[in-house]
This record gives C-alpha cells, sequence and structure tokens, in this order.
C-alpha cells in the first residue's frame, strides 16, 4: 500500500478526506471526545490507585490503563472507516469519485491512508500525554510499571497494526455494506473479539513480553497483508456504487 501513497490520485484523495472530515460532526466527536477519554480515563485509574480499590494489584491496574490505548486505534478508525465507501455513496459523491482515473488499489490506499494518518498521531500522542502525567504525577511503585519499556514496545509494535487492520476492517464493510450503521455493526463484530490477545496481555494472563509483542505484531502484519490483498479483489465499483 505505501507504494501508492506518492501516486498524485491517492494524495488529492487523502487531502479530500481530510478536508471533509473537518465538517463530519461524527467523525470529529469520535476523533476528540474518545481520545480524551481514553487520556483521562487511565491516568485516574493510576493517579487514585491503592491496593485496597484494586485487589488485582499494581500490574492488573496499568494492564486496565494500556488496554484503552489498544482499544484507540481499534474504535477511532473503525467509526471512521465504516463512511469511506457507503458514507461517500449516501452524499451522492461515490459514483463521481470513482470515474476519475483512479485505480481501486488507489482509491482504497487513499481512503486507507486518510485513516490512518490522523489515527497513528492521535494513539502516540495522548499515549505521550499519558507517559508524562504518569512521570510526574503518580505514585513511584505505579509509575514504575507503567512507564516499562515493554509497554512502549507494545504501542510501537501492534498498536500501529491494529490500527491498519481496524481500517482495513471497516474499508471493506464500507464497500459492501448498504448502509453506514451496517458497516459499524458488522465491523464491531470482527474488531471486539479480536482484541482478545489485547487483553490476554494486558491482564497478564499472556506475559507482556518482547517475544510476545513480535509474535503478536507478526501474526497481525500477515493478516493484514491478507485483508488488504482480499479488500481489493473484492472491491466491486457497480456494487459500491448501487443501493439494492
Amino acid at each position: 500500500m505505501s507504494a501508492f501513497a506518492v501516486a498524485p490520485p491517492v494524495r488529492a484523495l487523502v487531502r479530500k478526506e481530510w478536508r471533509e472530515f473537518r465538517h463530519h460532526r461524527m467523525i470529529l466527536m469520535t476523533a476528540t471526545m474518545l481520545p480524551m477519554a481514553f487520556l483521562v480515563l487511565p491516568i485516574l485509574n493510576l493517579v487514585f490507585y491503592s491496593d485496597a480499590r484494586a485487589p488485582g494489584g499494581v500490574d492488573l491496574a496499568v494492564g486496565q490503563a494500556m488496554f484503552c490505548f489498544f482499544l484507540m486505534p481499534v474504535i477511532v478508525p473503525a467509526t471512521m472507516a465504516a463512511y469511506a465507501v457507503v458514507g461517500e455513496r449516501d452524499q451522492g459523491t461515490l459514483e463521481p469519485l470513482l470515474t476519475l482515473p483512479m485505480s481501486n488499489r488507489q482509491f482504497l490506499a487513499g481512503k486507507a491512508l486518510a485513516i490512518l494518518g490522523p489515527t497513528l498521531a492521535m494513539s502516540l500522542g495522548i499515549y505521550l500525554a499519558y507517559m508524562a502525567v504518569v512521570a510526574v504525577a503518580v505514585h513511584s511503585e505505579v509509575r514504575d510499571s507503567a512507564l516499562d519499556w515493554t509497554w512502549v514496545m507494545g504501542m510501537l509494535t501492534v498498536a500501529p497494526l491494529l490500527a491498519v487492520f481496524s481500517t482495513l476492517i471497516g474499508v471493506t464493510f464500507s464497500a459492501r455494506a448498504k448502509d453506514v450503521r451496517v458497516a459499524e455493526h458488522l465491523s464491531g463484530l470482527v474488531l471486539l473479539p479480536a482484541m482478545l490477545p489485547v487483553l490476554l496481555v494486558v491482564t497478564r494472563t499472556i506475559p507482556a513480553t518482547p517475544l510476545t509483542w513480535l509474535v503478536f505484531a507478526g501474526v497481525v502484519a500477515v493478516i493484514n497483508l491478507v485483508l488488504w490483498r482480499g479488500a481489493l479483489r473484492g472491491f466491486d465499483r457497480e456494487r459500491a456504487i448501487s443501493t439494492v
């Protein structure tokens, strides 16, 4: 997909998408309110941590906080991607867009990259803000666990790949669904179970080790490649335009 990121049609489509995001109320709410919630709630959870209120101990409290940072790059792009194709059709802009000199690969790459750019920037931004607050406002016992470098490794390796996974799932369903809500619901049915491995890691059922993250990242990368190829093969312009 990156090979097409520099193509003029892809760049033009990404810019168009970003302009439209700024005027879309649901996308704006998702891109502002959710990141703030995912930042504030984990911080409060750790700032007010006490053994009496968290019987699972420090590791579980930190794991609960980290789950928010892995969940955000899944939820945000899924919401944005649900509008990627069916939203264009509902607005009457899909058919003119698909008549432009742009291949299916470039069209899907532009849609995906327009979603991934803001998602990854927001995910990294709120995680850095979280680390900064934790470094100065949290008790040392909790701070050492929260700032452990293995969590940073997970955020840099697995979280971006989860964002790609969510985006590809959302765009694929958006191209096939007849309604934005249907695309969102179908995406949710796939994405929520897919978060189970993350849940097992943050609850320490599976140790959060470098090997764990590397294996996890490798598996998700392979799945993303399969999804990308499947999206290319399955994208049908006539079906995407049709409302029947």
